[in-house]
């Protein structure tokens, strides 16, 4: 019935897409012949012409991919955008909900509740990919991870751009495989109040349910903005059970509990930026087996940034940042009997840094970008209240890239050199070379990247030697605008990592202890794959879709850790077949209905032990999430209503451990019906 149901769905996009796509044939050539127009004509022609939407998304600059702003075609990365438009219709109740639209990205579980992020089936989640929020680096620095707590509000968020591959280039050790940047709307993108409010329910409890206040304006040279957020919701309503198979409830065992505040102004070229993002969540899935009662923890986050940006010349600018990160991840104090500290954790961070670089025109062809940056990290660790562990670590930087225009093709080449007072230094390289050839895009693309140790990986390190995690990626891409309103990309990837970072238990038998910390692996891992993006964007109806597709490698030493057994191809918990669609259909002016799927194929993990305490590997059949909203603006001058059901053939969603500890796989909501209120009070001019 769910397959037939699919089908359906499935089958109705593409109606819409026939019946919308015959209409503009109808109504606009596809080409237009110029040969008898003359100069005069051609000028006005120019003159009057009107980018369409694709166009625009296309030839947009975006900043994420190199440091001086290019287009999505001309950028020297595979990047993927999502829109303001695209995030507003999509329905998503967070940012894990958008980032599923994004090719090659999956979501998995950790351990204590956690659920972590995947790209291009390479688990990604402690410092492998980097999350900037408004330009503030969003990891926290003692393991590097990013949580996924409902705790970023998508009314705030006006755009998303993510590099799919390596971006140590530009940005360090926490952009090994990816990066993701976050742009919240300002203050001439609010230009007055902006309030929503989110409720989310399911057959069996609520879901999220949150609100989201924002005002901001622009005053000549001065704009300023000012958002909060609230949220209040919990990770599933299913059942767990541990490898052990005890079970127990996620309703009221899974909260997850947010508080986000960003504080943004700029005058001319000086700006400035507070975030506070606090979150915490209760647990009792733990490790491996679970616990009596809900353990809460916190993840504590405050950023703040000064920054001056300027051109002092026609040809040269500069940049100075100074940034401060102060950060309590993975905080657990609640603990009741003070004779027993198994669970006691509060780890204090702060990262000061500090960026310099310079933008120069050398001229016409050549434009160089060469910058240094510094930053100092300090930790306090307390295992007891009455126990600390200090450590601090100085890295210096230095980075230079040049953009080159030729006939032949342009091409992009820098990299980045980092040296560690703890693990050493790191050397990162990348060129790029981009070419036209008639209505095809290409990029051919190399990048050395590289994941930082993380403070407890340092301080817990075997034998107390670690050293940076290294990778190689080379990508290929191929891309075309179909025609006004349609654009495709196809890029293959291939990426090869070795010394990578992992937490090991070795048993000493002698002593009859469990060693446990961090050391670099022998084994090399990698993937190879392919990614596929397709947009149609018209007035009445839109659609984004894609198709990602990875082989794991298989070295010499086979890597029990996160490679299955009897598979040739596959990694544990990631799909190796990922598809998503999505479409917007306009009912006249101010109603609109978005059908989405996300299709993973068939995923691995272990969910039971056989007689002798060995983990059982287990085959999970294809997911299928099946989404539906609806909105109509201003129902009311400045109020629009939105609702829809996500998951609507109450599908069994997992999140599964991709890599072998016996953690069972993590249940994510069940059929969940989302109501969402905004009201938009603008200023007057």
């Amino acid at each position: 019935m769910k397959r037939i149901l699919l089908q359906i769905f499935i089958f109705t996009i593409f109606s819409f897409s026939s019946v919308a796509q015959d209409t503009l044939r109808s109504n606009t050539a596809d080409t237009i012949d110029f040969s008898n127009y003359s100069l005069e004509e051609l000028i006005k022609m120019k003159s009057t012409y009107k980018s369409t939407e694709i166009e625009k998304l296309i030839n947009e600059s975006i900043e994420i991919s190199a440091r001086k702003p290019l287009s999505l075609k001309k950028s020297p990365s595979v990047v993927s955008v999502l829109t303001t438009e695209e995030i507003e219709r999509s329905g998503s109740n967070n940012l894990m909900d958008l980032l599923e639209l994004i090719p090659g990205i999956q979501f998995n579980a950790d351990v204590q509740g956690t659920i972590g992020i995947s790209i291009r089936g390479l688990w990604a989640q402690e410092g492998k990919v980097l999350l900037l929020l408004d330009g503030q680096e969003i990891n926290e620095i003692a393991y590097g991870s990013i949580q996924f707590n409902q705790q970023y509000p998508v009314s705030q968020i006006k755009r998303i751009e993510v590099i799919r591959g390596p971006g140590s280039a530009s940005y360090g050790g926490y952009a090994e495989y990816a990066v993701i940047n976050v742009i919240t709307k300002d203050g001439s993108d609010l230009n007055g109040l902006h309030v929503s409010s989110l409720v989310g329910q399911t057959a069996l409890t609520y879901a999220q349910q949150n609100i989201s206040i924002s005002y901001g304006q622009k005053i000549k040279d001065f704009s300023y903005s000012l958002s909060g957020y609230y949220s209040r919701g919990q990770r599933s309503d299913q059942q767990y059970s541990d490898i052990y198979g005890n079970s127990y409830s996620m309703k009221g065992n899974s909260q997850l509990n947010s508080f986000n505040l960003n504080i943004g102004a700029n005058y001319k070229g000086f700006s400035m930026r507070f975030i506070k993002d606090d979150s915490y969540m209760t647990q009792r899935d733990n490790y491996v087996s679970n616990l009596s009662k809900p353990d809460k923890q916190y993840f504590l986050n405050s950023l703040a940034e000064l920054k001056y940006q300027n051109y002092l010349s026609k040809k040269f600018q500069l940049l100075v940042k100074v940034n401060f990160k102060n950060g309590e991840p993975w905080k657990n104090t609640d603990v009741k009997d003070s004779m027993d500290y198994s669970s006691y954790y509060n780890i204090i961070t702060n990262r000061y840094r500090v960026n310099v670089s310079g933008i120069i025109d050398i001229n016409r062809i050549i434009n160089l970008t060469i910058g240094l940056e510094s930053f100092y990290d300090q930790s306090i660790t307390k295992l007891t209240p009455e126990t600390q562990i200090k450590a601090n670590y100085l890295n210096n930087s230095a980075f230079i890239q040049a953009l080159i225009k030729t006939r032949f093709a342009n091409v992009t080449i820098g990299g980045r050199y980092d040296r560690n007072t703890s693990f050493g230094y790191a050397f990162n390289p990348r060129i790029g070379v981009t070419k036209k050839i008639s209505i095809f895009n290409f990029k051919a693309l190399y990048a050395s990247s590289f994941r930082a140790p993380a403070i407890e990986n340092i301080l817990n390190a075997i034998n107390n030697t670690i050293v940076p995690e290294k990778s190689a990626t080379l990508e290929f891409e191929v891309a075309t605008q179909i025609n006004r309103n349609s654009y495709l990309s196809l890029n293959v990837y291939d990426i090869k990592t070795k010394n990578a970072i992992r937490y090991f238990i070795f048993n000493d038998s002698i002593n009859n202890i469990d060693i446990e910390g961090y050391e670099n692996h022998s084994s090399r891992i990698g993937t190879k794959g392919l990614e596929i993006e397709y947009k149609y964007i018209s007035k009445k109806w839109t659609l984004s879709s894609s198709y990602s597709f990875y082989s794991a490698d298989r070295f010499e030493d086979f890597d029990s850790t996160i490679q299955v057994k009897g598979s040739a191809y596959s990694n544990l918990g990631i799909a190796n077949h990922k598809i998503t669609l999505m479409s917007s259909i306009n009912f006249g002016e101010h109603f609109f209905v978005t059908p989405s799927v996300i299709i993973l194929g068939n995923r691995y993990g272990y969910n039971s032990l056989d007689s002798l305490g060995a983990g059982i590997l287990n085959k999970y059949d294809p997911q299928i999430s099946l989404n539906i909203y609806f909105s109509y603006k201003n129902i009311i001058k400045g109020l629009s209503l939105g609702c829809g059901v996500q998951n609507i053939l109450n599908e069994e969603i997992l999140y599964i451990q991709p890599y072998n500890s016996l953690h069972n796989a993590l249940p994510g909501m069940g059929r969940q019906f989302n109501l969402n209120l905004t009201y938009l009070l603008p200023l007057k001019n």
